[in-house]
């Protein structure tokens, strides 16, 4: 089956198998009981049945976002020397589905994996939001209030928007210590070739090593990164699970 055909009968799997036909019908009424195989009621054959297809199905789904991106983020860290995190849309928000933290510096507010980012006010966050469709950045606004945790944090829904416009049309996202005082960030989508948004790649760390020359180096380290990891994935991304 599959291989030789859309079906088969017993006798020619039996030859294939070199296996007594007994014994064949045996082991298919024992596929057929699960599912794992169909008869046609006329032709008397078999086929896969659509049970396999679900268990295939399955199996892709736990080759996950996460594992195949982890390669990329620790390149990511060890290049950058900072912390990294990937980033995907969830239901109501932005969730931190990996990370790596550098030993190079201390950061008070760490998005643990599995939870939200602040998707208001870290780069990662902005990054994903601002390749989102507008209902639903609006539907995560309106359940996520734009809460200030410094005086640089955006808590007017109008200038958020006005920056993830921004963030659209310059291919990555900023966080210039909106989130925590003294730390920073910088973060690019993961994009399939057609524009889809897969997730983002983030760097952060401490503000003073986020400026001038470093800041254009960790910018142009996150591009590289982010289109690794979509040229890794290809158009197959829809069929990893994120979270």
């Amino acid at each position: 089956m599959g291989q030789n055909g859309p079906d088969i009968g017993i006798t020619q799997l039996a030859s294939a198998l070199s296996i007594n036909k007994t014994t064949v019908h045996r082991l298919l009424s024992a596929m057929q009981k699960f599912e794992l195989i169909e008869r046609n009621p006329e032709s008397e054959r078999y086929r896969l049945g659509l049970r396999l297809h679900e268990l295939g199905a399955r199996a892709m789904e736990y080759r996950t976002l996460q594992s195949e991106a982890r390669r990329f983020l620790v390149e990511l860290s060890v290049r950058s020397r900072e912390s990294v995190s990937l980033a995907v849309p969830a239901a109501g928000g932005v969730v931190c589905l990996d990370r790596i933290d550098s030993t190079h510096s201390v950061i008070t507010v760490r998005t643990v994996v599995g939870a939200r980012f602040p998707a208001h006010c870290t780069a990662a966050g902005k990054a994903v939001l601002a390749h989102l469709p507008e209902a639903e950045i609006d539907a995560i606004l309106a359940i996520n209030p734009l809460k200030r945790f410094t005086p640089s944090t955006m808590t007017r829904a109008s200038d958020l928007k006005k920056n993830l416009r921004q963030i659209r049309e310059c291919g990555y996202a900023l966080d210039d210590q909106e989130l925590e005082r003294g730390l920073s960030g910088v973060a690019v989508p993961v994009l399939t070739a057609s524009g889809q948004l897969i997730a983002a790649v983030g760097i952060a760390g401490p503000t003073l090593r986020f400026r001038g020359k470093e800041l254009t180096q960790q910018i142009s380290l996150a591009r590289e990164i982010a289109a690794k990891v979509s040229a890794s994935l290809g158009e197959q991304h829809a069929r990893f699970r994120t979270y």
